[in-house]
């Protein structure tokens, strides 16, 4: 088959009749409009590429979601999925400095994370045994993480008892899923900070506005409320298609959640598909609303992990303080209550009846599941990647982090510079 760019359907010549597909070309297409995708398609536009960065859905941002409440004129808005950034996300910050958007930088205001305990709302530390703690803590100083998961790591230096009893709901809450065996070096990591940048903070206008920055660069292409309908490789070229169109790229780069991976790019690298398909991952469904500052009596709180329930935490905006309004965000387990046993089980915890709820939504959220020996994963598959112009990048590669994701996207496009060097 021949391919000519910008041309009819097709043409003939002589008695053969040669079909063409009329397509854009890209220097690199990226699929997945999350802070993966979106920092990838920064970094290659930076680098002077012309790149084009197709989405699924009607949005940017896939975790980065922020909710604006419709009826409020002056933006009181919740997040639905990534919660905080801190100073030790100098690739982000970085970002957002070049993005022009550091100036809307908003700290944190200091409420505490609670527990709920028994159907009562509790300070973490009425929950800790302070003798097992003192007495295990020691450890922690020849204690290796490497192998260990989180439940055998901060089991013996907190205690075992005090880690059954509150610390695995909170490691829990986390990733928004039982994390007893995420490896214990995956879940935090010490980076070097920047020290002219708040500790912890959100954005004037949620982070949202990062994702949103990111896709309004003007070297930057964006298509949404596009399926793909498939990858191809023809020569040196990807040929993508999606919807009624199609586009023309010497670099492919996959941003997407990791069970969306492997039909990409089955036909592309069938290997790299089949590693990939063995990452373990889940669903959180999360579920936001928006109510009177009035008409809930619960006191302020960052966070809320319940020890035993049917959802993981519930993280509020108390952090950034509104006269009027307050918004909690529940992420809930996967498949176990309908929207209305949802609804009743926020009216529960907040006190308040269900027709005083201002605003609700919901989002589903696709996390990995990590394991011991995902880094030996991700080496054969970055083993796989090396010899072509496929790029990957995710929250699956580095850890689940937002920096997580921006580093390994830094990485892989500094990959693609290179490899396009020696074109």
């Amino acid at each position: 088959m021949s391919y000519y760019l910008h041309s009819p359907n097709f043409v003939k010549h002589g008695c053969q009749i040669i079909f063409t597909i009329a397509m854009n070309k890209y220097d690199v297409i990226i699929v997945g409009a999350g802070i993966s995708g979106l920092s990838f398609a920064h970094y290659a536009a930076k680098a002077g590429m012309k790149v084009l960065v197709l989405e699924k859905s009607e949005r940017p941002g896939g975790s980065f979601h922020t909710l604006n409440q419709s009826q409020n004129p002056e933006g009181f808005w919740i997040e639905m999925g990534a919660h905080t950034c801190y100073n030790s996300y100098r690739n982000l910050i970085e970002i957002m400095e070049e993005c022009g958007i550091i100036r809307d930088i908003t700290p944190r205001a200091k409420v505490p994370f609670r527990v709920l305990t028994g159907g009562q709302i509790k300070s973490f530390f009425s929950q800790i045994n302070m003798l097992e703690l003192l007495v295990s803590l020691p450890k922690a100083f020849r204690k290796k993480k490497t192998g260990e998961t989180v439940a055998t790591y901060y089991g013996s230096i907190l205690g075992r008892k005090n880690f059954a009893k509150i610390f695995s709901a909170l490691f829990s809450a986390v990733p928004s899923q039982n994390a007893d065996e995420f490896p214990a070096d995956a879940l935090f990591k010490k980076r070097e900070r920047r020290k002219d940048i708040l500790k912890h903070f959100t954005m004037k206008n949620g982070l949202g506005s990062i994702t949103d920055a990111i896709a309004g660069e003007s070297n930057v292409e964006m298509i949404y409320g596009l399926d793909i309908k498939s990858i191809e490789k023809v020569s040196d070229n990807y040929l993508v298609k999606a919807g009624n169109q199609s586009f023309s790229s010497g670099n492919m780069a996959i941003c997407t959640s990791a069970p969306a991976v492997p039909e990409l790019v089955k036909v592309l690298n069938q290997e790299i598909a089949t590693k990939i398909a063995q990452v373990k991952f889940q669903a959180v469904e999360s579920f936001g609303v928006v109510v009177s500052a009035h008409d809930t009596d619960v006191k302020p709180f960052a966070g809320l992990v319940p020890t035993h329930d049917d959802f993981y935490s519930v993280v509020s905006r108390d952090t950034v303080p509104d006269a009027k309004y307050r918004g909690f965000t529940f992420h809930f387990k996967p498949g176990i209550l309908a929207r209305e046993q949802k609804i009743k089980k926020v009216c529960e915890i907040l006190h308040m009846n269900a027709d005083q709820i201002i605003e609700m939504d919901e989002k589903l959220n696709i996390v990995p599941s990590l394991r011991l020996g995902h880094n030996a994963l991700i080496d054969e598959i970055d083993a796989l990647l090396k010899g072509d112009h496929l790029f990957i990048s995710g929250n699956y590669f580095g850890g689940l982090s937002i920096e997580d994701c921006v580093s390994r996207s830094k990485s892989e496009v500094a990959r693609m510079l290179g490899k396009t060097l020696e074109k």
